[in-house]
């Protein structure tokens, strides 16, 4: 799982009468997402998103609501995935290994963890981050 994310979406209510409302993502795994939504948005409510996370634009994703938590019109909501692209939900898992990988090493004190190549670098704001 990616943790510690605010990366907006594009995010379609659907039902007898669609509707687009701004959300922002918080954690992201292959099989669902959490993310703060800025209207009510009850439980068992299905979902159309698009992605807009770095490495992942456009990546349009369906779930639906399995819990929320509300605060005046804003709602904090799990979403499981009904339809994903497998080669996304791979990207994504390789993504959250990587970061793993980052914050295991870097618990140890390891040096020249960083690389570009890393699924997780268009994410990273990490301070070991290479600055070039």
């Amino acid at each position: 799982m990616i943790d510690d994310l605010a990366e907006p979406v594009e995010l379609c209510v659907m039902g007898d009468h669609p509707y687009e409302v701004p959300a922002v993502i918080t954690t992201l795994s292959a099989g669902g997402l959490s993310m703060l939504v800025f209207a009510h948005v009850a439980g068992d409510t299905r979902l159309k998103i698009v992605l807009d996370v770095p490495g992942l634009e456009g990546v349009e994703i369906e779930g639906h609501v399995v819990w929320a938590k509300h605060k005046g019109n804003i709602s904090t909501v799990g979403v499981q995935f009904s339809r994903i692209d497998s080669a996304h939900a791979h990207q994504i898992n390789k993504m959250a290994e990587d970061d793993q990988k980052c914050e295991t090493e870097r618990s140890f004190g390891v040096k020249d963890i960083c690389y570009r190549e890393c699924s997780y670098w268009a994410l990273c704001s990490k301070p070991v981050k290479l600055k070039h």
